[in-house]
């Protein structure tokens, strides 16, 4: 097994760690939203119709699998190759770490979608149903520091 220099061990330490607190961040805003919901539940007066809120609710369904499909694009073997390859070390992760945040991002605008559709009928549930959803792609989709740690080492050997 190859080993990784102290010079992109280093870089990997610092980006991961900068993802995370990010992606943690993230997590964070929907768990205050999920709360707030059941907290301080208000309503506000729309003319939308039922039709709407389940157009809502296909737009979390394709963001949620969106997510789950970039993730397995961006994290191709070929492209990360390919980007090693014309970047060097520092531009994968360069590249794992905007991937990751990307993605988390998505999670994220489940929430917030979530949190409309709450406010919009008044039913706390749907945000905990949102927020769920919204929480899975965040534990799909959460950067793994030895994932990052094999990727760089079997890159190396390229």
């Amino acid at each position: 097994m190859s080993e990784i220099s102290n010079e992109n061990l280093t870089e990997l330490e610092k980006r991961y760690r900068t993802t995370v607190l990010i992606i943690l961040a993230q997590i964070f805003v929907v768990l205050f939203l999920i709360s707030a919901a059941f907290f301080w539940t208000f309503r506000i007066e729309t003319n939308l119709s039922e039709q709407d809120y389940l157009t809502l609710w296909v737009g979390v369904l394709f963001i949620a699998l969106g997510g789950f499909i970039l993730r397995r694009m961006f994290f191709n073997w070929e492209r990360l190759k390919n980007i090693s390859l014309l970047k060097g070390i520092s531009g994968v992760l360069r590249t794992l770490q905007r991937n990751s945040i990307i993605l988390s991002v998505f999670a994220l605008l489940v929430g917030i979608i979530g949190f409309l559709i709450s406010i919009f009928t008044g039913n706390d549930f749907d945000l905990l149903r949102a927020g769920s959803v919204a929480l899975v792609v965040f534990l799909i989709n959460f950067p793994r520091k030895k994932v990052w740690k094999t990727i760089i080492e079997n890159l190396g050997k390229v």
